[in-house]
């Protein structure tokens, strides 16, 4: 919806006070009003931008790829809302600050196996240090996100027939099982571990090696980050034919 005139053209700071941030008209409930007004000057994306889904902040799920329907994520409660908004958000404040990224070999194609993997590696650095910022540090809370993604966890574990040793899929289940027990609170972990642990031993036993390559490592920093995505891109053997490089923003090199 176009902005009144009056508002359209009144400086950012002035059109978004600290409780007035909304998206698709929903109001975004503390403690979002506390994370905007401490990174939005590293959020190099317009406020309207925000408000209105779009796919600047929320990928394949903006809401303007979606219309005329909204995206799943709209009908999330306040909290749960204000939760999905920030996550997205930090993702672009990482890659303002230089996090490293995934890069696939130049002879696999962007929907191959290879790059998948790459991303799913990606995914299980950025994101703990994004839920320590997040969940820890600034108290969002994520109570529905949370049920589903172990539900679906749960239900995907024991549906799907175990991978096979050494593909690709074997190579993504480990690195979610890493992922899950690094994000999710013991007593949710605890059901889905004994999950993998039955469908699939050798799973667990890979993801088990990389959940402890990432409390080694640490993952706080920008350095960290970097230091944790080669060690289990190099643990998962994908240095080889350039399965998967490493670039650092910063340097520009490829590691």
């Amino acid at each position: 919806m176009t902005a009144p005139r009056a508002i359209r053209y009144m400086p950012r700071a002035m059109r978004h006070k600290k409780d007035d941030m909304k998206i698709l008209g929903n109001e975004l409930p503390p403690p979002f009003p506390a994370f905007w007004e401490r990174f939005k000057d590293e959020i190099p994306v317009p406020a309207e931008s925000i408000e209105a889904g779009h796919s600047v902040v929320f990928g394949e799920q903006g809401a303007d790829l979606t219309a005329p329907a909204l995206p799943a994520w709209a009908s999330l409660p306040p909290a749960d809302l204000a939760y999905h908004a920030a996550h997205e958000l930090t993702h672009i404040i990482q890659r303002r600050r230089g996090y490293p990224k995934g890069v696939r070999g130049r002879q696999y194609a962007p929907d191959s196996p290879e790059a998948r993997v790459g991303a799913d590696i990606e995914e299980l650095v950025l994101h703990p240090p994004l839920e320590d910022l997040l969940l820890r540090e600034i108290g969002f809370t994520n109570d529905l996100i949370r049920a589903r993604m172990l539900q679906g966890a749960l239900t995907g574990v024991a549906a799907s027939p175990p991978p096979e040793y050494g593909s690709p899929w074997f190579t993504t289940w480990a690195i979610r099982y890493c992922e899950l027990q690094l994000c999710l609170p013991p007593a949710e972990w605890a059901p889905l571990q004994a999950a993998f642990r039955e469908r699939s031993p050798a799973v667990s036993r890979l993801g088990d090696e990389l959940t402890a390559i990432m409390r080694s490592t640490g993952w706080g920093t920008r350095e960290q980050a970097l230091a944790a995505m080669i060690a289990i891109r190099d643990a998962l053997g994908l240095r080889v034919h350039d399965i998967m490089l490493v670039l650092d923003p910063v340097s520009g090199d490829i590691l």
